[in-house]
């Protein structure tokens, strides 16, 4: 018997524009070769048909990443700056970019710029005319900064006394500012006491433990009662915590061996601890440890030589972190002999702790400090374990002494485009540092 046909009317070309794509479908498919060849699936052939397809649809999700991870995984290699400007897409943008859980993963990606480098400058005549310029190496010249005016800060005034977790802390009319280079965030904390003045012997340090992840900002004061012929000192905290108003809370210490003291101005912190110089006497140079979970209080005795004067012996000692430890490093051999001291300590609760050591400068660049008529001071460090020697009193061209203390080298350093109006005032009164900052899109709560 011949196999069956099957006729079709003959559809005309025009006729298609009146099809719809499910009838058109169906036409092409009566049209097809094969149609009509092969009986209709059995049920156990639907079954693995529609397993196969689920199979299929459940790799593509698999392979699919959500929107969200995207957005994360791409803003957090964007500058700062840039963040700042997308907070302004939509309010989901902004509420990620200002998150503590994304400004945590933000400091976390590898590949992150290299820390910026910050010149703060400060009339001692006039605070509020003081300013943090931002540098930029020169890429025609390795040995020159050059100030990039487009991430200079504006004048917020004041001094900068510590740098910690991309913020700057500093003291404007006796109270302690907070300011974020990267957000242009600016927290301002009350006055620990009302009659405080900038005459008296005080210090603000700022901490951050990351175990708790609390913020704190520790204020210590000293005075020398010259008719008891004693020195009282007094502590107190702030805590920043989100959500809730913070206040200056008394900090007693407790230890036996802990004494009153006069505070150096300039603290660091390492590892939720807080460390600052101070004096107990006219030759007693101390270093004091704020443990910020546990509140409390160590005092250790300063390595000294015999007749130091602690006031002389100030100019000459700074604090740094190197190798993790909080380490003094003494310039008092330096222009003479080309020699540092750093005495780092092993042990903050163990008064025979420090350990010593000597850089000697190579004798290739012995002439930038020996008998040289320009004198350095150590006024800031990097993170990675270099020091600057800023000169006493400012000229142009400005130069500054850049010493690795990893690979004992030194090089000195032009900076060029700071204002002209910071070399016609009186140089006695101009205090220069620099640093190196990391960005941070933390915001502080207060």
């Amino acid at each position: 018997m011949p196999a069956p046909t099957t006729e079709a009317e003959s559809i005309e070309p025009q006729s298609l524009k009146k099809l719809s794509i499910k009838s058109l479908k169906r036409a092409l498919d009566h049209f097809s070769p094969v149609h009509g060849q092969f009986p209709p699936p059995d049920a156990e052939a639907k079954k693995i048909r529609l397993s196969h397809k689920r199979m299929k649809r459940r790799r593509l999700q698999q392979r699919e990443i959500p929107n969200d991870v995207v957005m994360e995984e791409i803003l957090a290699r964007l500058p700062a700056k840039s963040l700042m400007r997308f907070k302004c897409v939509s309010k989901v943008w902004s509420s990620l970019i200002s998150s503590r859980y994304f400004s945590n993963r933000f400091l976390t990606v590898p590949t992150r710029p290299r820390p910026r480098i910050y010149m703060c400058l400060q009339d001692s005549n006039d605070y509020s005319h003081s300013v943090t310029l931002s540098l930029a190496p020169d890429t025609t010249n390795p040995n020159r900064f050059v100030v990039d005016h487009n991430l200079t800060s504006p004048r917020v005034g004041g001094y900068v006394l510590q740098n910690l977790c991309g913020f700057m802390c500093y003291s404007f009319i006796n109270k302690p500012r907070i300011y974020n280079p990267a957000t242009r965030q600016l927290v301002t904390l009350p006055a620990p006491i009302k009659s405080q003045t900038e005459e008296d012997a005080y210090g603000y340090y700022f901490g951050y433990d990351p175990v708790i992840d609390q913020y704190n900002v520790l204020w210590s004061t000293g005075v020398y009662v010259k008719d008891l012929g004693e020195i009282r000192s007094e502590h107190r905290v702030f805590v920043l915590k989100a959500g809730r108003k913070g206040s200056w809370k008394k900090a007693s210490p407790t230890a036996p061996d802990f004494l009153p003291h006069i505070p150096a101005k300039r603290g660091m912190c390492i590892d939720g601890v807080i460390y600052y110089m101070g004096w107990t006497g006219r030759y007693n140079l101390v270093l004091v440890s704020f443990h910020i979970r546990s509140r409390d209080f160590k005092m250790i005795q300063v390595p000294r030589r015999d007749g130091d004067e602690v006031l002389l012996r100030m100019k000459n000692v700074s604090l740094i972190e190197y190798g993790g430890k909080v380490t003094i490093i003494d310039q008092t051999n330096l222009r003479e002999k080309g020699m540092l001291d750093l005495w780092a300590v092993e042990d903050a609760g163990n008064k025979n702790s420090w350990s010593r050591k000597t850089m000697v400068l190579q004798s290739s660049q012995l002439h930038l400090v020996i008998n040289n008529i320009t004198i350095y001071n150590m006024k800031g460090t990097t993170h990675d374990n270099k020091v600057f020697f800023i000169p006493v009193d400012m000229f142009s061209p400005f130069h500054i002494l850049l010493y690795d203390l990893g690979s004992n080298d030194m090089t000195k350093i032009e900076i060029k485009g700071i204002p002209d109006h910071w070399f016609s005032i009186d140089k006695s009164t101009v205090n220069v540092m620099l640093m190196d900052q990391s960005e941070s899109l933390v915001y502080l709560e207060t």
